[in-house]
């Protein structure tokens, strides 16, 4: 099988999960979409666990990547926190069934799979702790709400698209959650790739 065929699989496996969820999808489906025999499906994936890890981990490893930029960048806080918000609209946009795939699909991985699950709160977690909050746990769930809830407004289609109109608007209300002073010149992007 082409090494393209097995992307199709990925692909099709996250867009009807993004739709249906995990149980709701089955091997065949995903075949189906896929373009591809269930036993084509096997010869690259253990089964159904095997392909929605690999979808996953692939995801927010990208996500995750650029994301790592910006927690190491030298930039302000507030000119941090903007850039988080404004890379993951920008992916949500660019793949917004891989972003509901990871943040909006219930999955039931393992305990033992939560260094890759958690990544992405562990790397913000890092620009919560400049911001010295009482509790960091409860700081990242807020900020979690905040920004998470136009793409989940988008999908219901309660909001038009494109998620990226929001970024100033919802960086401007995790700025007043978090008590921190915009910044009174806009600066430069970080230096990531989106």
């Amino acid at each position: 099988m082409r090494k393209n065929k097995k992307n199709e699989i990925v692909t099709a496996t996250v867009h009807l999960m993004a739709r249906q969820g995990v149980n709701g999808t089955s091997v065949r489906q995903i075949a189906t979409a896929a373009g591809v025999t269930e036993g084509a499906l096997y010869r690259h994936f253990k089964g159904k666990d095997d392909l929605c890890q690999q979808a996953y981990f692939t995801i927010v490893a990208d996500m995750a990547s650029t994301k790592e930029m910006i927690a190491l960048s030298t930039a302000s806080v507030a000119e941090k926190v903007r850039e988080w918000v404004r890379v993951s609209y920008d992916y949500y946009d660019q793949f917004p069934d891989a972003f509901s795939y990871v943040f909006f699909t219930e999955h039931a991985f393992p305990q033992s799979w939560q260094e890759i699950t958690t990544r992405q709160s562990r790397i913000f977690t890092r620009i919560i702790a400049q911001m010295q909050p009482t509790h960091s746990e409860l700081a990242l769930s807020h900020f979690s709400g905040v920004l998470l809830n136009v793409p989940r407004l988008i999908n219901e289609g309660s909001l038009p698209r494109p998620a990226l109109q929001y970024t100033d608007e919802v960086t401007r209300a995790i700025y007043r959650v978090f008590d921190l002073v915009e910044p009174t010149t806009v600066t430069p992007r970080i230096s990531v790739v989106s």
